[in-house]
């Protein structure tokens, strides 16, 4: 065997191995993602379930239902908002550019309109909080990919 074909074995083997490796850390960071979405999901639930703060309103029937103060997230009311979330990891790409997306959105039509406001109705934005809350524990997920 030349000296040649020695280093080329070595290259090879290497090669391999980073491979390997690179493809190890895809799937372990692949499987944290799922284990991201459902943190959003969670702190979405825990932000969204906060009683209101803001004006009382008479149900009826229902009793009564304390509304969110404008510039605080919306208090639960029918809790369609808190509940009906879509989760998504996007992994694109493979190898060494392989990029994980981990998303949530609302199903609720009006979950931007709480979100934004409107002329009449000042904004109840969540979504940052959402962020916020589930950061620490998305963060520490991730850390653990070795």
């Amino acid at each position: 065997m030349t000296a040649l074909s020695s280093v080329n074995e070595t290259i090879r083997a290497l090669e391999a191995e980073v491979h390997d490796e690179v493809q190890s850390l895809n799937q372990q960071a692949r499987s944290r993602a799922f284990r991201a979405v459902n943190a959003m999901q969670g702190a979405a639930y825990d932000v969204l379930g906060q009683d209101g703060t803001g004006r009382v309103y008479r149900r009826g029937a229902k009793g009564v239902h304390t509304a969110s103060a404008p510039g605080a997230a919306p208090a639960p009311d029918t809790g369609n908002l808190r509940r009906n979330w879509r989760r998504f990891v996007i992994a694109e790409g493979r190898g060494k550019g392989a990029r994980i997306v981990c998303r949530i959105k609302s199903d609720m039509p009006y979950a931007s309109i709480l979100e934004n406001g409107t002329a009449r109705m000042k904004a109840r934005p969540f979504r940052q909080r959402i962020i916020d809350q589930a950061k620490p524990e998305i963060v520490h997920i991730f850390e653990e990919v070795r």
